[in-house]
């Protein structure tokens, strides 16, 4: 039995290997054929490259993926697109799962896009030396603490790194909240844990204590002695970050045990409605989470408007903002450029949206200057996204609640000065 197990497993690998090798020589073939070419000659549409876990444990994500594109897609089509060509999307599912997320660049590959939104931090290491090699640009999402010191000149950040949502985190709960001691407890994956080193630091350094530090495994059916150990010594607050699943075991036993009367203050997946309703009725009380938003602003306000103009009422989703962000930079690299060409347009994307240069907050504006010949400085939904050496932004938090609905409060904005007096 063990060896016709093996024969099946070995038959599937190979088959996903020649699927895979098929897949690229087909992407090889498409860009020899100069899908992305400057604006002289090229098709009437650019397409921009999705890579989100449409499907997994955290295919949560995918709503704010989808959502940040389809807003700023509306942002720039409806100004005339790039250089007069409309923008497109194709989408690939990682499944936020590693192994998965190299055939899904390979499968966008097929559809030559000019610029690629995603992946995730959960998969992004397992890509991120393939944008350069393929010259496609991209612009991944979240705030990954191993990419803070990237050298990948294909590959962007507008989202300001987990080491300083922790710092927004121990912030909000101690200068703001005034909590003096607290428990951490975070799932075992790569992108939870970091944030525990500078979390810790964080909150120490505004002078409060660290009781327990717990890491957990997700998907376990209960969650009681880990618990029991975060509450022993009856701390203020509980800082967090684990699945949607893994919160609902988590926060039952919690409930329970009589622990969701501690506040608890997560990283952005937490502002999610999915964790209020795990949570339960004292969500609208005990349980916050950092988001990487500016609550004002003429880029946010121009954002707000275009993302209600895509999906009416809805409250914007975390990230969305970043995405959006990521599209008008592209668009505006490739009209600075006069290329759609990645190979062209890569060195440009810092040089739109960082001094020097006219401060702009909306696409049509900053196109405007571009044409007539100006150097521009986009400001934008998620701050000044100015790109430091390592491609990576630095903007402020708002440490987020919920209504009684379920939607998110305008929350407790931690600016960028604080964060940074935090870190000294």
């Amino acid at each position: 039995m063990k060896a016709v197990l093996g024969r099946e497993r070995h038959s599937r690998r190979l088959a996903l290997g020649v699927s895979i090798v098929a897949v690229a020589a087909l992407a090889l073939a498409g860009c020899a054929s100069g899908g992305s070419s400057s604006s002289s000659g090229s098709s009437s549409k650019l397409t921009i490259g999705e890579i989100f876990p449409f499907t997994g444990s955290k295919s949560i994500l995918s709503d704010w993926g989808v959502h940040g594109v389809a807003a700023g897609l509306y942002e720039v089509n409806h100004n005339g697109g790039v250089m007069g060509h409309q923008l497109v999307s194709a989408s690939a599912d990682d499944a936020a799962d590693s192994v998965d997320t190299l055939p899904a660049f390979r499968k966008l590959l097929l559809d030559n896009p000019v610029a690629v939104i995603g992946p995730f931090s959960p998969t992004i290491e397992a890509v991120i030396n393939n944008f350069g090699a393929s010259n496609v640009v991209d612009f991944m999402i979240g705030g990954s603490t191993q990419l803070d010191n990237m050298n990948y000149p294909y590959v962007f950040r507008t989202t300001s790194s987990d080491s300083n949502e922790s710092v927004a985190m121990a912030y909000f709960a101690s200068k703001v909240k005034g909590f003096k001691t607290a428990s951490l407890i975070f799932d075992n994956s790569a992108n939870s844990q970091g944030f525990v080193a500078p979390l810790t630091k964080a909150f120490e350094a505004l002078g409060g204590t660290v009781q327990q530090s717990l890491t957990i495994v997700p998907g376990q059916g209960s969650y009681r002695s880990e618990l029991s150990k975060a509450f022993a010594g009856h701390p203020d607050v509980i800082f967090s970050s684990f699945d949607t699943q893994t919160a609902s075991t988590l926060w039952a036993n919690a409930a329970q045990l009589g622990y969701l009367d501690t506040p608890w203050v997560g990283d952005d997946l937490q502002s999610s409605k999915a964790y209020a309703q795990a949570f339960g009725p004292k969500a609208p009380t005990n349980l916050f989470a950092a988001v990487a938003a500016s609550p004002s602003g003429a880029g946010y306000d121009h954002f707000l408007a275009d993302y209600k103009a895509v999906y009416k009422d809805a409250q914007p989703l975390p990230t969305t903002f970043n995405e959006y962000d990521s599209i008008v930079i592209a668009s505006l690299a490739m009209t600075e450029a006069k290329s759609t060409d990645p190979k062209v347009w890569h060195t440009h994307v810092a040089d739109v949206s960082s001094p020097p240069g006219t401060a702009c907050t909306d696409y049509k504006a900053c196109v405007t200057l571009l044409n007539a010949g100006k150097q521009i400085d986009y400001n934008g939904a998620g701050g000044d996204d100015n790109f430091n050496k390592y491609h990576n932004v630095f903007s402020g938090f708002s440490v987020v609640g919920f209504n009684q609905d379920l939607t998110n409060t305008a929350g407790t904005y931690v600016t960028p000065e604080q964060i940074a007096g935090v870190m000294k």
